[in-house]
């Protein structure tokens, strides 16, 4: 419509115009002056409202374009942080490694992972943990320098990269950024210790793209983690592969607590004043497809490290209960738990929960904690433990004497027995010495008003000694082998006398 008036107003100047020019001036102007004001005037009107139209479009033009740039901003930075994203970073590493093949130097990329992050957001909620992460990115900041970026990953993962600064110097800048992350981090409720541990890897002329060089880093941060958290490691050929290996042994393992092949065996316990069996201590299995049984130290540390310790043990106690059931109620059930599974909130409304779903009695069951693990879990450790013990759930502090901190775990944790480890029980079979060890364990467990059970028992010999020092009691091949379900249960129906047992 208003290009039809434009048409109009110009051809109506036009002849106009015309007629001005073929006519004599006085006589023309007369009849055409009214049409050519006429056509003046739309034509300024039109002129007008296009350019209004143009200022509109340039405008919402400009505020797309706007828009534009903060999404791409965004897709590039983090959110809750501010800093570059793992895109950013990704672009910055590519650039800096086109950078070094250039001028004949290299480029590291330094991998930081916080330790005992997710019991932070568990215990204290998600805004304490995005405080930790706001002060972790503040710390960091000050390692950014002209020839580095920082950079937030993901979760609770950050990422620095550095330019020709050599593998020494990168070392070096890791374990700073080490100690500056050790310090307490202030949080609304007061200040948690986390700590972190770094791998770092290191650019080869111009061998690595961006992804291998993060996926280098990555190994190597994995293999601190594996061997000592809190530690710096620098990437080595060779790992690369071994660590391949063990992450398909962990869908393996994966999939065989999904399908169950993780199944409970059990070692007979029993009272030394009697030869009274009193109940079993549940050991896991795995029962392989294609290598037939592993022993638990081959994939209890995979599990833990790999965060499925405690969908095992569930599974694993949840299956022992219901196997209990079948056995005389007077015969309990001792369990191991991982120190991993203190930092998760709610373990203990689960426990309960199993038992109760078994029905369970929380009496018939024993939970075997390992002291030499608990150094940084003990306050956890406590709440949990009293909240168990209260309904009626017993403790055993397992490998009692292996750790440091022995007699302050007497004091701090709420424990109903001490297991004496079998390595003591196996260096007094050849040093006569070594009873000594063992007699002090057993009147030091007097003193604090708890049982003892004495691990590795093999020979009659080393049973007398026991039986002699006051051991209440005992566990080892001379009184059975761990076995299967079935197996436990036929020996339940066959058994006359312990002395069955031992044949």
């Amino acid at each position: 419509m208003m290009i039809s008036i434009f048409v109009l107003g110009v051809g109506a100047l036009f002849f106009a115009v015309a007629g001005i020019l073929t006519s004599d001036l006085v006589h023309s102007l007369a009849p055409y002056s009214l049409f050519l004001l006429i056509s003046l005037a739309l034509s300024l009107t039109l002129g007008f409202v296009l350019f209004r139209g143009q200022l509109r479009l340039k405008r919402a033009l400009g505020r797309s374009y706007r828009k534009q740039r903060q999404l791409n901003a965004s897709t590039r930075t983090d959110a809750l942080t501010g800093l570059p994203n793992r895109t950013a970073f990704m672009r910055a590493l590519e650039k800096a490694l086109a950078r070094s093949l250039q001028v004949g130097q290299s480029a590291t990329v330094v991998l930081i992972n916080l330790d005992r992050f997710k019991s932070v957001n568990d215990t204290y909620g998600h805004s304490a943990g995005d405080d930790v992460l706001l002060e972790t990115a503040r710390r960091l900041g000050a390692f950014k320098e002209a020839n580095t970026t920082l950079a937030r990953l993901g979760d609770d993962e950050f990422a620095l990269l550095l330019e020709n600064d050599g593998d020494v110097m990168a070392e070096r800048i890791a374990r700073r950024l080490l100690e500056c992350l050790a310090a307490p981090v202030p949080i609304a409720t007061g200040f948690v210790r986390l700590g972190a541990t770094v791998g770092l890897a290191t650019s080869n002329e111009g061998a690595d793209t961006a992804e291998t060089l993060l996926r280098a880093a990555d190994v190597a941060l994995r293999e601190a983690k594996r061997h000592a958290r809190g530690t710096v490691r620098a990437f080595e050929a060779g790992v690369d592969q071994a660590l391949e290996d063990r992450r398909v042994l962990e869908l393996d393992l994966r999939r065989a607590i999904a399908t169950g092949e993780i199944v409970p065996y059990y070692q007979p316990l029993i009272a030394l004043n009697g030869d009274r069996l009193i109940g079993f201590e549940v050991l896991a299995r795995w029962q392989h497809p294609k290598h037939g049984i592993i022993p638990p130290a081959s994939f209890i540390p995979l599990a833990e490290e790999s965060g499925r310790i405690g969908e095992m043990f569930e599974m694993l106690l949840a299956r022992a209960c219901a196997d209990a059931r079948n056995w005389p109620s007077d015969l309990r059930l001792s369990v191991n738990i991982s120190p991993i599974q203190f930092a998760e909130r709610y373990m203990a409304a689960r426990i309960l929960a199993i038992l109760a779903q078994a029905n369970f009695p929380p009496s018939r069951l024993e939970l075997e904690i390992t002291e030499s693990s608990l150094v940084n879990e003990v306050s956890s450790a406590r709440d949990i433990l009293n909240t168990l013990r209260g309904a009626g759930v017993s403790v055993a502090l397992d490998d009692f004497g292996t750790g440091y901190s022995s007699l302050r775990h007497l004091s701090d944790l709420p424990v109903d027995r001490l297991k004496i480890d079998r390595d003591f029980v196996a260096s007094a079979q050849r040093n006569e010495e070594d009873w000594r060890l063992i007699r002090a364990i057993v009147q030091l467990a007097g003193a604090f008003n708890l049982a003892t059970t004495a691990e590795g028992i093999e020979a009659p010999e080393i049973l007398s000694t026991l039986r002699e020092l006051g051991c209440d009691i005992g566990q080892g091949y001379l009184f059975g082998r761990p076995v299967s379900a079935e197996q436990t249960s036929l020996w339940l129906q066959q058994r006359p006398v312990l002395h069955a047992l031992a044949s």
